[in-house]
């Protein structure tokens, strides 16, 4: 096979891609930048060092498990693409894609098309737990059952796995983003502030806790009017707001523990839970999680890049995979 194979995770917050057997990784925030009168100019950290540009229209392709504008989902792959098989190449690339497993029958198709259009020789779709799991280190086969939590910035991707695929799922579309968004309103309610994205993200990393925890207090700067000021923001102000995030997954957990058969339920106890994202990482959750399910709960190492170090292993291990429709289609 002489054309490359690369492997990309379409997040909404972020995308990464992969190229089997050279180490690289790109990654890149999941925007695109539109002119607002010549169209499409940008991709990924180019497009995002538009922000603030009056002509610029900056776009997130993909969000809540679904496309929000297909010709933006165009450009970014395109862009990835191109970075990572190089603009002239005689042999076209094979392509392994993870996506949301909510994502829809027109959604999936049209991702296959652009591929098609922007010059791939095969492209494949695999759902973003199936990746998760193999990047946590589950291989795709064997009789146990295995629960994974993807905690991403526009989903929570949870799925009950075994060699037969997914057996049980459910998609929260609340999950990283709705966090951060609730935080910033809540603070700008009680300060009578404007809390940027980046501040209240900053604000989740380090005050957010589920459940008791010994008080926590930051500086944040928010703007006031015309101007700023510096707020002391105490992890107390957020608790609730935490707390019923952690709830909301922990639903969503025990869910698909109860839709997967007895048999498996058993592999699950030996095996656990773990914890994949960025959103895996939440300080608790793991604790919280395994009192809510008395399973043992695992954050997987690495977590935020799972997605995509499973979406290698698919790439690297692409001719037996694709023989089974249950992983990639």
């Amino acid at each position: 096979m002489l054309g490359k194979r690369l492997g990309i995770d379409l997040g909404a917050g972020s995308v990464r891609a992969v190229v089997r057997g050279e180490g690289l990784t790109i990654t890149e925030p999941s925007v695109v930048a539109r002119h607002r009168r010549r169209g499409y100019a940008a991709a990924g950290m180019a497009a995002a060092e538009l922000a603030g540009d009056p002509e610029m229209e900056l776009i997130r392709p993909v969000g809540a498990g679904a496309i929000t504008d297909l010709e933006a989902v165009g450009a970014l792959l395109h862009q990835l693409v191109n970075r990572a098989a190089g603009r002239q190449r005689i042999f076209r690339p094979d392509v392994v894609i993870a996506i949301c497993p909510s994502m829809g029958g027109d959604d999936r198709l049209a991702i296959l098309d652009i591929c098609a259009r922007i010059g791939t020789r095969t492209a494949y779709l695999i759902d973003s737990p199936i990746a998760a799991a193999m990047g946590a280190g589950h291989a795709p086969s064997g009789s146990r059952g295995y629960v994974i939590a993807d905690i991403g910035a526009a989903t929570v991707d949870v799925a009950s796995l075994a060699s037969e695929g997914t057996i049980a799922g459910r998609t929260l579309t609340t999950a990283g983003n709705a966090l951060r968004d609730a935080v910033a309103r809540r603070l700008e309610e009680t300060h009578g502030a404007v809390i940027d994205p980046v501040a209240a993200e900053d604000i989740v990393a380090s005050l957010a806790c589920v459940g008791p925890h010994e008080e926590r207090r930051m500086p944040v700067r928010a703007g006031v009017g015309e101007g700023e000021v510096t707020l002391s923001i105490a992890s107390a102000e957020i608790a609730d707001l935490v707390d019923a995030h952690a709830r909301q997954i922990g639903r969503a957990v025990e869910d698909v523990i109860d839709e997967t058969p007895i048999p498996l339920r058993r592999g699950i106890l030996e095996e656990g839970i773990a914890l994949c994202g960025g959103g895996a990482r939440l300080e608790g959750l793991d604790r919280y999680l395994g009192i809510q399910t008395g399973i043992t709960v695992r954050v997987a190492p690495d977590a935020p890049t799972c997605v995509i170090r499973g979406t290698q292993a698919a790439v690297e291990n692409l001719d037996v995979l694709r023989r089974s429709f249950m992983y990639i289609r």
